[in-house]
């Protein structure tokens, strides 16, 4: 295929996915059809193995190319992150008059997937991106598919560094970095806002905006069923709301402050506690429970092997970031703690 109908294959598709709504066929055609232009491209699938790699970084694990890659294929995913940065780009082209947006994108894997679908809907005097991935095969493969789609115009300064350590050089008006898992388990999406946040001017947009994890108690059947299609109509769902457990955005994003306690009701009919995270991309965008895999919810804790009167959360850091809790739980004739992770 020529790169005249690589170009026009990417225009349509990303056409599509900004305005199909919740259309899921139309999500499903747009990110397989992206997938087969960028895979033909950079060579990168689930079938390269000789450098496909994850890097153990001391924030957290910097996943492999192919990994990278294949979080394309999450549809929703994919079309409410682009949706957003569309919007955050719109934005600020309104405000800037003739001067073009910089936008730095961290952990760009090597698709570039909430980008490089996006650039042929302006003109390089209008946007203009630095690139920045701790893996070198990412980006070798990023900046062959850039070339092929002839988007060098569109590109600044390609970085292969760790996104939590590194030092910005110039202003940026939008900063992006999507590397997370649910409940923001192993991988440096938290380090990668603490260290780039406080860098930027007040009036610069990262992306996600917010990343919320929240706590209630779940009646497993009731989870079950919920699940399932029902034709008359939906069955009876409850949930016991506990809370925020903790919020990262620009206002927040003290490790001190990612903590808190819960008292635990007695509800014998809601059993599992579990927790949910909703990604505020930008503006009304968002991504929430079963969305994606990053909006998966998690089962943190089953009171039917232990009640518990209080559990305390807070998240820690490092090669393997995580939730963890302590649960105080209260037997008839004695008390006991039992420590619990995500």
């Amino acid at each position: 295929m020529d790169q005249t109908s690589d170009i026009s294959i990417v225009r349509n598709a990303v056409r599509n996915l900004l305005d199909c709504a919740d259309d899921f066929l139309i999500m499903k055609q747009s990110v397989d059809a992206l997938y087969n232009v960028f895979s033909r491209i950079t060579g990168v699938s689930p079938a390269q193995i000789s450098v496909d790699k994850d890097i153990m970084l001391p924030s957290g694990k910097a996943i492999s190319p192919s990994a990278a890659a294949h979080c394309l294929l999450e549809m929703k995913r994919t079309a409410v992150f682009l949706r957003g940065i569309h919007q955050a780009v719109l934005q600020k082209l309104n405000n800037r008059a003739d001067k073009p947006v910089h936008i730095l994108y961290a952990g760009t894997g090597p698709y570039g997937t909430l980008v490089i679908p996006l650039l042929h809907l302006f003109t390089p005097d209008r946007i203009q991106v630095d690139l920045l991935d701790i893996n070198p095969f990412s980006l070798e493969a990023l900046q062959k598919l850039i070339a092929e789609l002839q988007l060098n115009d569109y590109i600044g300064y390609v970085f292969c560094e760790d996104a939590t350590t590194f030092k910005l050089s110039c202003h940026y008006n939008i900063v992006i970095s999507e590397t997370m898992l649910a409940c923001l388990k192993n991988e440096p999406q938290v380090a990668v806002m603490q260290n780039i946040i406080p860098q930027l001017h007040p009036e610069a947009i990262f992306i996600p905006e917010e990343i919320s994890i929240d706590a209630a108690l779940t009646n497993p059947k009731m989870e079950q069923d919920r699940l399932l299609y029902y034709e008359d109509e939906p069955p009876p769902f409850q949930r016991i709301a506990l809370g925020n457990v903790f919020t990262v955005n620009k206002q927040n994003l003290d490790i001190a402050r990612m903590q808190k306690t819960f008292e635990i009701p007695d509800e014998k009919d809601f059993p599992v506690l579990k927790l949910f995270t909703t990604v505020k991309v930008f503006g009304d965008e968002l991504l929430s429970e079963n969305d994606s895999s990053i909006t998966l919810p998690v089962n943190f804790y089953d009171l039917r092997k232990q009640p518990a009167q209080h559990i305390a959360f807070w998240y820690v850091q490092g090669e393997k970031p995580h939730i963890e809790s302590r649960v105080i739980c209260k037997p008839a004739l004695y008390q006991t703690e039992i420590m619990n992770s995500l």
